[in-house]
């Protein structure tokens, strides 16, 4: 694996914590976190020993979005330019959603404008109570036009509309009530939710659990006559592979499955 700069990757037996590592500036990303956030999670998505990659914020809060220093500094830039930096932008959350393997986010602190974007490209979100959110582009005269499609799935037009209208902030337990949240935290409890989280995936299937996030990604997208078509041929081809095959023998046979690993201990952030 590359070395990065900006991030910090730390493998821990099949689950891989990933974290923002750029506390000075509460973990906005500049150009550099936004190549080195796209190609790890491109590496790490075709590895197959991956079973999960926990996603996490180095110091006090998890991610404060854009630098927006980075953002106000034109440099003599141009619409084209800006238009390529928006694409770059586009392909980390796309990186980071298309992930092959479960991606879980450990939220800490707070999360505000692409930082929420990156909570709900995850698949599952652990927060601490004292966390707290806020799509704040509007604030700033922007628009959260790249994440909007991972908060539209995730909370809805309405929800999004209301907060991204306003830009205020909301908290933890407000995120839960939308789905953005899936668990909320005392914030001394969250590293051992988290690994505890992380060790149900070393309990599945690995494959399982890869064709499990595409064909519920591509439900949403398959028209209504297409779906159970898709469904049946799913089900036909998972159950003839080794996966499948080795699952269903040890459940016969009373044991664990071959691909059962032990828990591993995920590095606390924060």
């Amino acid at each position: 694996m590359r070395k990065y700069e900006l991030i910090k990757v730390e493998p821990h037996n099949g689950i891989v914590q990933v974290t923002l590592n750029r506390p000075e500036v509460r973990n906005a990303f500049n150009s550099q976190m936004v190549v080195e956030l796209c190609s790890v999670f491109q590496e790490l998505g075709q590895d197959q020993n991956v079973r999960a990659i926990v996603i996490a914020g180095a110091g006090p809060i998890f991610c404060a979005g854009l630098d927006l220093r980075w953002v106000a500094s034109t440099d003599g830039k141009n619409q084209a330019q800006w238009l390529q930096e928006a694409e770059h932008l586009t392909q980390m959350y796309q990186a980071i959603d298309k992930c092959p393997c479960p991606v879980v986010g450990r939220v800490h602190g707070s999360a505000f404008g692409g930082g929420v974007g990156i909570v709900a490209s995850c698949d599952v979100v652990v927060a601490s109570e004292e966390a707290q959110f806020a799509l704040r582009e509007v604030r700033v005269g922007l628009v959260p036009a790249v994440i909007a499609p991972y908060l539209l799935r995730k909370l809805g037009f309405s929800w999004t509309s209301r907060y991204s209208l306003t830009g205020e902030p909301f908290s933890a337990r407000m995120a839960q009530t939308m789905g953005l949240v899936h668990e909320v935290v005392p914030a001394e409890e969250l590293d051992s939710h988290i690994q505890i989280l992380s060790n149900q995936f070393l309990q599945v299937g690995p494959q399982a659990v890869r064709e499990t996030k595409f064909l519920l990604r591509r439900l949403l997208t398959l028209p209504d006559q297409d779906r159970w078509s898709f469904c049946a041929q799913t089900n036909a081809r998972i159950r003839g592979t080794p996966e499948a095959q080795e699952g269903l023998q040890a459940f016969v046979e009373k044991r664990r499955p071959t691909w059962v690993k032990e828990s591993s201990q995920i590095g606390a952030s924060g």
